[in-house]
């Protein structure tokens, strides 16, 4: 079953995409401009056609076939069934580019794929709807220079087992970008990275209610290779972690991403989940961690917003005993992370799994660093973070403990509107002009791209060149 809540979601974020599509169509001013555009749909199509205005094709994947390097795809409103597989690659400076008609909704619904990028390279793709597949709503294979922008991916597979599907499965795609999608309602991870994909920067997405529905294990945004850059991302109520490094995800930077209330409660009795006490309605309560980092080595995990996920809340483990993890922490805001799980009564339930809001293993010490995080727990007596095998419920005993933290904090952030998911500071919160700009990784602007700025009411306390970056992934804009 779907998420009425995602649906809701779905009609909102998809306005938001419409600044995010290609530029303007420029009237053809001649011959050689018309043969730089090929149409697709409309009165009069026909895939026997040329291409042209007055003779579009009428399947986006016939205009796939015949594109070349330099060519726009221009798809009229419409919906259609036919999977896109390019057959050429563009260029650097002339891709391949598909996109809707200015003013057009494109639904690509039920195919294996609603785009196939396979072994070629230079290919834009933006401002599409991908509905309902069968398999991945994006597939992409040992490609180059692609680029995925301000499409809506959602309900891709079926959650039942054997058939379910990524929202996009990159695997081996080299320097590109995924930028401004929303990917959401699918039965698996959202945006799966594997295979050596490398120099990929994952930015401004919106990643929810990805579930399998049949066993919990559905990421936000699940990396299994790097070095790649995942920033400005909100990812929220999805099955399993937030975002997920695991085994050859090494050396990936993780910043100013908005991670929160990746949990949730389903009658279905799943597997690899926790159940509620005696007492609470039988069922599984779902999510993980905000960013779990599990046997990687390389992390840098800087200026993130991490709030009510299921498990600590960015979580180090899995590190070989007596291997330097190499993985920094800083300027992140993580508030109230395994501590209150829904027990699908209407009321609350102590989450079922790690504790905290930042735990590093007893085999992943070495070589992870903490530095100007700010951390709180709105709940009296409930772990703040975990060294080791150690819970401790106060950011001094943790410091005293790890030897970290020397600039870290431990106040309440006074977020704008938690509960509607507005994770905006508010005036006077400690974590404004407190960060430390020399972090690896920290960025000049925040997630919405604002800049940082000097609040002038709250003094600058901050290390580094600038001492008025805010901690967390949202700038205070006074």
């Amino acid at each position: 079953m779907r998420g009425s809540r995602a649906r809701a979601r779905i009609v909102s974020a998809a306005a938001s995409m419409v600044a995010l599509t290609a530029p303007a169509l420029l009237s053809a001013a001649g011959a050689a401009a018309a043969a730089s555009i090929l149409y697709v749909g409309g009165p009069g199509c026909s895939d026997a056609g040329t291409g042209t205005a007055s003779a579009p094709y009428c399947t986006i994947a016939k205009a796939a076939k015949v594109a070349v390097a330099g060519q726009t795809v221009v798809v009229a409103d419409g919906t259609y069934v036919d999977e896109v597989s390019p057959w050429r690659s563009g260029t650097p400076t002339a891709p391949i580019v598909f996109r809707p008609a200015d003013g057009a909704r494109v639904v690509i619904d039920g195919p294996r794929h609603g785009f196939t990028i396979s072994n070629q390279s230079w290919i834009s793709v933006s401002g599409f709807e991908i509905d309902d597949t069968t398999g991945s709503g994006v597939y992409v294979y040992n490609a180059t220079g692609v680029t995925l922008r301000g499409n809506i991916i959602r309900s891709s597979g079926t959650r039942v087992q054997g058939y379910s599907q990524y929202g996009m499965y990159l695997n081996s795609m080299k320097s590109s970008t995924v930028v401004g999608n929303l990917v959401t309602d699918n039965s698996a991870s959202g945006i799966y990275v594997t295979n050596a994909s490398s120099a990929v920067t994952i930015a401004g997405n919106e990643v929810s209610w990805n579930a399998y529905g049949y066993v919990r294990n559905a990421v936000g945004i699940d990396l299994r290779s790097g070095p790649n850059l995942i920033k400005d991302n909100r990812i929220h109520d999805n099955e399993d972690s937030g975002i997920q490094l695991y085994p050859g995800g090494d050396s990936n930077t993780v910043v100013d991403n908005v991670v929160y209330h990746n949990k949730g409660f389903t009658s279905v009795q799943l597997t690899n989940c926790n159940h509620p006490p005696r007492g609470a309605v039988d069922g599984c309560i779902t999510g993980d961690h905000g960013i779990d980092n599990y046997g990687v080595t390389g992390s840098t995990v800087v200026g993130n917003t991490v709030v009510d996920n299921v498990a600590a809340g960015i979580n180090v483990e899995g590190v070989t005993a007596g291997t330097p993890t190499g993985i920094a922490l800083a300027n992140n805001v993580a508030v109230d992370n395994a501590v209150a799980c829904p027990d699908g009564a209407g009321g609350t339930v102590k989450c079922p799994r790690t504790r905290g809001n930042v735990r590093v293993d007893a085999t992943s010490q070495t070589g992870t660093s903490l530095d100007s995080d700010l951390l709180w727990v709105s709940a009296i007596g409930e772990t703040q973070a975990v060294w080791g095998t150690t819970s401790y419920k106060t950011l001094a005993t943790f410091r005293a403990a790890s030897g970290t933290e020397a600039s870290g904090l431990e106040a309440d952030p006074l977020f704008v509107a938690r509960d509607q998911g507005d994770l905006r500071l508010r005036s006077g919160s400690p974590a404004i002009d407190s960060a430390n700009s020399a972090a690896p990784g920290q960025q000049t602007a925040d997630a919405t791209g604002a800049p940082r700025v000097d609040d002038p009411a709250t003094p600058d306390t901050g290390l580094g060149p600038r001492a008025y970056d805010d901690r967390g992934a949202l700038e205070y804009q006074p």
